[in-house]
């Protein structure tokens, strides 16, 4: 159709010298209809190649998703072929032979119901390709989640290893320091062990108990000599060690008034203490309680186990301010 525009032009230029003003202003009005047209016609040839691009790159976007369809487009392009040359089969059997034209019917109705099933499968299999690339995706996604929650997990792990080691180090350190302590009390208990000072290990603590014949006269608060003396060694071991915590508690077995007995073992584990304080040890680090007879070691009922559980108990245990502050954090 662009052609017809100069046609006219040039049609214009030969009659204009010989046509009344009523022909010239038709043939006017016609030119800008042809130009009109051509102006049509371009604008379309634009929209007709910006289209023709758009469906070059669709082309090629589905010739990417029909890769694993590669089979069935295979076997349908062989179908084609075969219903092609079916067709000019039949054109030429029509020519020569009109009666078999039936059969020729039946194997083309045939073809194209082969056809359309192959096609049918085709878009089922495209449907489900559709939906594999979809559970794709949402696999990619909860696992780049489960990766980013691993990562986190480790970084976890990692710190909680490193505390741990940290506590490891550190109870050590303690279980170290409480075995130097008890070496330094075998030493003295080596000394009094016949006059009634013992130590035992319990639960990680040091217990060491001296009898109430050891440090007092009976019923008394004050402290005999010998009993200074073995307090003065126990200090001695313990005042340089900032890392321990020291209970002071007092006992006694159950002679007299429950009363009687709880003040007494009360005022025992302060006077204790109060050795304990001038031979050196840091008051900060002392605790005195009173457990009176309810917590005896032996029985009662005899007066071995009563001299057994008239007794001051001198608890030690490792400092674990910082052991509860690492785990706190």
């Amino acid at each position: 159709m662009k052609p017809l525009f100069p046609i006219a032009i040039l049609f214009v230029a030969l009659l204009s010298s010989c046509v009344t003003k009523k022909e010239y202003q038709e043939m006017e009005e016609l030119k800008a209809f042809y130009e009109q047209e051509a102006q049509s016609t371009d604008s379309l040839q634009n929209e007709y190649n910006k289209l023709a691009e758009e469906t070059r790159q669709l082309e090629i976007e589905v010739r990417n998703t029909r890769l694993e369809l590669e089979e069935y487009v295979v076997t349908n392009k062989s179908l084609n072929r075969s219903y092609q040359d079916l067709l000019q089969r039949m054109d030429r059997i029509l020519e020569e032979r009109n009666e078999l034209d039936e059969t020729a019917s039946y194997e083309k109705v045939a073809l194209q119901r082969q056809l359309t099933q192959q096609q049918q499968n085709l878009d089922k299999d495209r449907e489900r390709l559709e939906g594999l690339e979809y559970e794709l995706y949402q696999k990619a996604n909860r696992l780049n989640t489960m990766e980013y929650d691993y990562t986190a997990m480790k970084g976890t792990l990692q710190d909680r290893n490193i505390r741990i080691q940290e506590l490891e180090e550190m109870l050590n350190l303690k279980e170290d320091n409480m075995q130097g302590v008890r070496a330094s009390l075998d030493d003295i208990v080596g000394q009094f062990s016949s006059r009634g000072l013992s130590v035992e290990d319990r639960g990680g603590k040091l217990y060491v108990s001296l009898s109430a014949e050891l440090l007092f006269p009976s019923g008394s608060t004050r402290i005999d000599p010998s009993g200074k003396e073995a307090l003065r060694q126990l200090a001695g071991a313990l005042k340089n060690n900032p890392d321990i915590d020291i209970l002071v508690e007092g006992h006694t077995d159950s002679d007299g008034s429950e009363l009687a007995n709880w003040n007494l073992s009360v005022d025992r584990a302060v006077a204790v203490t109060q050795i304990l304080t001038q031979f050196g040890v840091s008051p900060q680090r002392l605790t005195a309680a009173g457990r009176g007879e309810n917590m005896p070691v032996a029985t009662n009922n005899t007066a071995a186990g009563k001299a057994q559980n008239r007794r001051t108990e001198i608890v030690i245990s490792p400092k674990l301010d910082e052991v509860y502050e690492l785990l706190s954090n």
